[in-house]
């Protein structure tokens, strides 16, 4: 018992339908060991850290320039205060061209530390007085000149009851700005290195905490992979990983409990096959009669010889076994299928032919089976094999299970008429379909065959070899 145990096991492993070899141990991963630099939790931590100081980065950059800002314009108000002050003052001595008193006036004004010059200039640009004694005196032709870099200048015009009659001007130096900036950008700089600091630590502890859980997924998968049926990952949270490691353990436990049935079941014959397949879909038990029917009337008007007659009507019957390992939400879905279920629904074919070609006697019926979905231009599946490439039972099969197929009733469209399903056949002739064969199924459907096949008396079916 032990030995055929043994040799049903080896099958099953070389069959392709579950991963080589398993595990009867069972491993529940809860700790992870070992970092690497390419690791998920490294690019995650870097991601964040790089994130982390261009946010501290622009902040006080950010910060910088706003108190940069706030500070030329404070010197610019107290700048335009002065001027105004001195244009006030400096009225009277202007209108009785009084030039002794306009002096103390602006010294008043100049004696600021951070003042760099005050001067008063009459209506003809002439400077009455400038704090740089060396300036008093000269004419300016253009005006007030534009102040040198770092200077902040403002001039307000000296006016008497109306009338213009010169211009005081203020210039300030923009060092203490300057100092006001760097003592701030100095005094930042510990609290921001400190929580900066802090936020990397946080950021490698919580990415720590966080991947840790990923990687123990991680390795449950290669687990599962290996054949480890046993594995399972700790599911108690309630966040995404959580949810996918409660679907993972689901998962697991469907493989398994698929396993122990597909252990008992693989000692039983080809119709202990086609029964699975009925019990998967309740669908497939008429379907597969149908098919397997019309796929032998076509065969054997084609002139295929009795055993290949024979193998192409074990591939009809079997030819959607591999819906076995499509999720069943998928196979009885109540509505068409998205991208992602077409693409699993796709494998099908494939998986059927991994059940059938391990068995020396149905290896070329898991061939049919492969290939019953390519399509005579080369756009089908698995293979996109084009034309005679494509084994001749694969391309009957493919004719007579798209009819039913278009002739059946589903849970999320009407069947068509057969008149409308015999028009789709023909305009896939030569697309999807090998011409040949679609003529030898209309010949049929005019002999009335194919009406048989789906009347009330089935046994009426009779088609001749003619």
């Amino acid at each position: 018992m032990k030995a055929d145990a043994q040799t049903d096991r080896n099958l099953l492993d070389r069959s392709g339908i579950l991963p080589p070899g398993f595990s009867d141990e069972v491993a529940t991963f809860g700790r992870s060991s070992g970092v690497s630099i390419f690791s998920l939790r490294w690019k995650v931590s870097i991601s964040f850290s790089v994130l982390l100081f261009m946010v501290v980065g622009l902040l006080f950059f950010a910060f910088m320039r706003y108190e940069r800002i706030f500070l030329q314009r404070e010197g610019e108000k107290r700048a335009q205060s002065l001027a105004l002050n001195l244009a006030v003052n400096a009225r009277d001595p202007l209108l009785a061209q009084d030039d002794l008193r306009l002096g103390p006036v602006t010294e008043s004004i100049s004696q600021d530390s951070d003042v760099l010059y005050a001067f008063l200039m009459d209506h003809q640009s002439r400077v009455l007085y400038h704090s740089d004694p060396v300036k008093t005196g000269k004419l300016l032709p253009q005006g007030v000149p534009m102040p040198e870099k770092g200077v902040i200048q403002v001039s307000v015009p000296v006016v008497v009851e109306e009338v213009q009659v010169g211009t005081a001007v203020v210039g300030l130096s923009e060092d203490h700005i300057r100092e006001a900036v760097a003592a701030t950008a100095i005094g930042l700089i510990f609290p921001l290195s400190v929580g900066t600091g802090l936020g990397l630590l946080g950021i490698f502890f919580l990415t720590g905490v966080h991947i840790n859980r990923v990687e123990l997924l991680e390795k449950a998968v290669q687990a599962l992979g290996s054949g480890n049926l046993q594995v399972r990952v700790d599911d108690r949270s309630m966040d995404e990983v959580g949810r996918l490691s409660r679907g993972f353990n689901e998962m697991v436990t469907q493989l398994h409990m698929a396993r122990k049935l597909v252990e008992k079941n693989f000692k039983e014959t080809i119709s202990a096959l086609a029964e699975a397949v009925e019990a998967k879909d309740a669908y497939t038990r008429g379907h597969c009669d149908r098919v397997a029917r019309i796929s032998l009337a076509i065969a054997k008007r084609a002139g295929l010889e009795t055993a290949r007659c024979m193998e192409l009507e074990l591939a009809a019957i079997l030819h959607d076994i591999g819906k076995i390992g499509v999720e069943e939400g998928v196979v009885g879905k109540l509505g068409p299928l998205n991208p992602d279920e077409t693409r699993d629904m796709r494998h099908h074919p494939e998986i059927g032919a991994r059940i059938l070609s391990p068995l020396s006697s149905l290896k070329k019926v898991g061939s049919y089976v492969k290939h019953h979905h390519e399509h005579y231009d080369g756009t089908g599946y698995p293979n996109r094999l084009k034309g005679e490439k494509i084994p001749l039972p694969s391309r009957i099969i493919l004719l007579a299970d798209a009819f039913d197929a278009m002739t059946t009733d589903r849970p999320y469209r009407e069947a068509l008429t057969r008149k409308e399903a015999f028009q789709r056949i023909n305009l896939g002739r030569g697309n999807q379909f090998d011409p040949r064969i679609v003529d030898i199924f209309f010949a049929l459907a005019d002999e009335g065959y194919v009406d048989a096949v789906y009347g009330d008396d089935p046994e009426e079916a009779q088609p001749s070899n003619a």
